[in-house]
């Protein structure tokens, strides 16, 4: 069980020890059973207090992670235990799940005002346009519901996107370098499939988008979060793992982060670049939201836009905010590893829906496309300013977060004395939802931030809800 701890580093050592820790038991880099170094090794391993590792131990094992017995050490405790369910009158065994946790079952239920998606409202993208479309597609072709389309995906499809990533990235590429997916979780997963064992250690930004540390998690590899300033990843954090244990991969959201709204900054970029080519590991990265900036100031260009070396693999996604319903994206990656990645999704779809993609067509060809993207950074800055000027009003002062210069979500951080569990519970009285920061975390850590995506909802909606969100977190904080 190789750690690495930073004495330098602002988090408590028995901190980084513990989440490095639970890290690998919940993925299964330390299996059920699996006997514990002792305390004395572990502390000699690392250079720390032996009080030190034993105060990590005894949290473990508060927290049933661990159990310790008398004379014999330190043991993981069994996660999965098969449950009997009744089939008729037969008792059978359920097969018991290694899915160890997801973002998306933290709320299931449906309420009114939902603030826990990120996702743009449909009032707000060009949903009759789309459906006019498809449907004289089908008439002039309606072979095309009965034909696979190819691995890589439409040809022509491929071309225009390689259009659009120049004109709206500033990112040169070609047609044969481009994969089309079914979004931008399905190009995660391939990227993982194929480059990742369970043996490897991914670096995510921590907070991260939750289904990619579901992902990486359930692929059963250890993840390394790193802490984000203003600039976004800190790549003097990434540097100092590079140098005893380099990760294989590095996931990052660069652009309007998700959950954050953060933007790593251009110099940043490079940076990530220069450790990529020095300790040979792969990027990630996700660009969801990079159309959508606020107050005309364009973000930086993509990480790939610097990549000389293949060392990126960029993901573009289309579906928040162009069209949700069709669920397209694409894996952008030099020759080197198109291949690989071209096999890995034959094998999980033997190609995207050909009648996605030619829908998708018209609406990229156009000018119409230039029009609504326009026309939904505005809708969005809208939002974003009314949702912040509402939590002004009813906590000013009280809460932190940062101004989104674009994206769909604000990340705020409510006081220590808010417990974000009972105030979900009761925001779900009055049906108003949100995700809770801890979703957004590698360890199950408790965690005083909430993220509020204002892109849902219509302008009154989003007011009303969040009027009475504010309201809810006032009332709790009079009574703390």
């Amino acid at each position: 069980m190789k750690l690495v701890v930073q004495k330098d580093s602002a988090t408590p050592i028995h901190q980084q020890i513990y989440h490095q820790v639970l890290n690998r038991i919940q993925t299964g880099s330390l299996p059920d059973g699996e006997k514990m170094p002792s305390l004395r090794k572990l502390s000699n391993e690392l250079d720390v207090n032996y009080l030190t590792v034993n105060k990590v131990y005894q949290r473990l094992e508060e927290e049933r992670h661990i159990e310790i017995l008398q004379g014999k050490g330190a043991f993981v405790r069994s996660r999965h235990k098969t449950k009997p369910f009744i089939d008729g009158e037969k008792e059978q065994e359920v097969f018991s799940t290694l899915l160890q946790r997801s973002q998306y079952l933290v709320n299931r239920s449906k309420s009114h005002y939902d603030f826990s998606k990120a996702v743009v409202s449909p009032g707000l993208l060009p949903s009759h346009f789309l459906a006019q479309q498809t449907k004289a597609i089908i008439d002039q072709n309606p072979m095309i519901l009965t034909t696979y389309g190819p691995v890589e995906g439409d040809e022509e499809l491929r071309e225009e996107v390689a259009i659009y990533v120049e004109q709206q990235l500033g990112y040169r590429t070609e047609a044969n370098d481009i994969l089309i997916t079914s979004g931008v979780q399905q190009g995660i997963n391939i990227v993982a499939n194929t480059f990742l064992s369970p043996t490897d250690t991914v670096a995510v930004e921590s907070p991260c988008y939750g289904a990619a540390i579901d992902t990486f998690m359930n692929k059963g590899n250890a993840i390394l979060p790193i802490e984000m300033d203003d600039e976004g990843m800190r790549m003097d954090v990434l540097e100092t793992h590079c140098r005893t244990a380099p990760p294989k991969l590095v996931y990052v959201n660069p652009t309007f982060q998700n959950p954050t709204a953060r933007t790593m900054s251009e110099r940043r970029r490079k940076e990530l670049l220069e450790l990529a080519e020095t300790y040979n590991f792969l990027i990630i990265e996700d660009d969801s939201f990079s159309e959508v900036y606020f107050d005309g100031v364009l973000p930086p260009k993509p990480i790939k836009y610097f990549d000389s070396t293949g060392h990126c693999i960029f993901l573009k996604g289309f579906s928040k905010t162009m069209a949700p319903g069709i669920r397209l994206g694409a894996i952008i990656a030099d020759e080197s590893l198109y291949e690989s990645l071209y096999i890995s999704k034959a094998s999980m779809d033997v190609g995207s829906p050909l009648l996605n993609q030619k829908a998708l067509l018209p609406f990229m060809k156009t000018k119409r496309m230039k029009d609504h993207l326009e026309k939904l950074r505005i809708a969005l800055q809208i939002r974003r300013d009314m949702t912040i000027e509402i939590l002004d009003v009813y906590l000013n002062g009280q809460i932190r977060y940062e101004q989104p210069k674009g994206g769909l979500n604000l990340w705020v951080e409510l006081p220590d004395t808010i417990d974000v569990e009972a105030l979900q519970r009761l925001a779900k009285e009055h049906s108003i939802s949100f995700l809770p920061g801890s979703a957004c975390y590698v360890t199950d850590s408790p965690t005083s931030s909430i993220r509020l995506s204002y892109s849902t909802l219509s302008d009154r909606e989003n007011t009303e809800g969040i009027t009475q969100l504010a309201s809810l977190i006032a009332s709790q904080l009079s009574r703390s």
